[in-house]
């Protein structure tokens, strides 16, 4: 007689808070990037009041990004492997390389924005001197043509850099959309709808820290920054239109595919439907459009600010369905996979989430974040406890 035994195979989910943490991190840093870009590459005046703002907040959140990933790693040191072994037909190969020219290439666009504005603090002595001294490397040039050469240094990297910005987010969709055994990932809208959640949760995390800067920098929001607000609000409004016509659109692609699309919908629906629906579409995107799309509520700074942490915390949710969710449907058998995050994963991203608000309140702090019509404040009795 022939006797077959079943066994239940235990799944494990690999990809868990850190890697989706790593996807949201490089999101948000295209999404502020591109619309440091409507300034410098773009042209649009309005924008270059908050460029500078724009391109720190891109670069701190960029270089704190991979950190998830070699915590993630049992060891380390075996991120390495990536380096020496090449596969031109994987998108995680790219991506290694893509995290070292995209980081490159906006350390050197900031340095073409700053730059006149270091030789300008050179008179003020103290740390802040010492420290854009080194930073210019020897190039004090002010002349007419070091000027233009700048704008023109500045504009080319920043172009460069848009490209750069885009394939950085979108090689982590296609990552997802490549996997053929996971229904949730595998759609050749994957990298689309990162890239669209990347802009409005970028968008979102812009928008408060401008207005943190302006605040804290130069003493006030004036009424040209508070319409620039207003302007990029309406910006996100559209942007989250968008991206919830791609969820949309992905969705009913998802129930309609096949037997295991109409599962991982219904495990979205059903299993996850409290941070699908409830976090993620409803108060993460239809609440904050709802709210934008009232004109005088994109004039209220309060609604704006409402609204901007909204989406960051509907797009953290996202990334956490859909790199997790999507490993919770088991590859045999029928039992859901469970998740639970460790102390240690909870430990990591706290800390990373600190230093990383750490860097740039310092960076926001001692680089010169000039610009027309604005004074910095400086440390006096009648401001005291005030940072410049």
């Amino acid at each position: 007689m022939l006797t077959v035994h079943f066994f239940d195979v235990p799944h494990e989910i690999y990809w868990g808070l850190l890697i989706a943490l790593y996807f949201y991190y490089t999101g948000m840093s295209a999404g502020s990037f591109i619309l440091t870009s409507l300034g410098t590459v773009f042209g649009i005046e309005k924008y270059k009041k908050v460029s500078k703002v724009g391109v720190i907040m891109a670069i701190v959140l960029l270089l704190f990004a991979p950190l998830h990933l070699l915590f993630d790693l049992s060891q380390p040191g075996r991120f390495i492997n990536l380096f020496t072994h090449v596969h031109l037909t994987s998108a995680m190969s790219w991506g290694v390389y893509l995290l070292i020219l995209y980081p490159v290439c906006l350390m050197i666009y900031a340095w073409f924005l700053f730059r006149q504005d270091f030789v300008k603090g050179l008179n003020q002595g103290g740390f802040k001197a010492s420290l854009y001294r080194f930073l210019l490397f020897g190039k004090t040039d002010m002349s007419e043509a070091s000027k233009e050469n700048d704008k023109k240094q500045a504009k080319f990297f920043g172009t460069l850099g848009v490209p750069l910005a885009l394939a950085v987010h979108g090689y982590t969709g296609f990552i997802l959309g490549n996997v053929q055994a996971r229904a949730i990932w595998h759609t050749p809208l994957m990298p689309i709808i990162f890239l669209m959640s990347a802009m409005v949760s970028g968008t979102g995390l812009f928008i408060i820290v401008v207005m943190l800067v302006e605040k804290f920098k130069f003493g006030r929001l004036n009424d040209d920054i508070k319409s620039l607000i207003a302007d990029i609000a309406n910006l996100m409004k559209w942007f989250i239109l968008v991206d919830g016509s791609l969820m949309i659109i992905y969705f009913i692609v998802l129930w309609y595919s096949s037997e295991s699309g109409y599962a991982a919908g219904y495990f979205l629906l059903h299993s996850e439907g409290w941070s699908f629906l409830g976090l993620e579409n409803v108060l993460g995107m239809l609440v904050p459009f709802l709210i934008l799309l009232s004109k005088k509520a994109r004039q209220s700074l309060p609604a704006v600010v409402t609204a901007s942490l909204l989406t960051i915390i509907g797009v953290l949710a996202m990334r956490i369905n859909l790199v997790i969710g999507g490993q919770k449907l088991p590859l045999t058998g029928s039992k859901i996979v469970e998740y639970v995050a460790s102390g240690r994963d909870i430990g990591i991203v706290i800390g990373i989430a600190v230093a990383a608000t750490a860097v740039l309140t310092f960076f926001y702090t001692v680089l010169p974040m000039n610009r027309p019509g604005a004074q910095e404040i400086k440390s006096t009795p009648t401001t005291k406890g005030v940072a410049q």
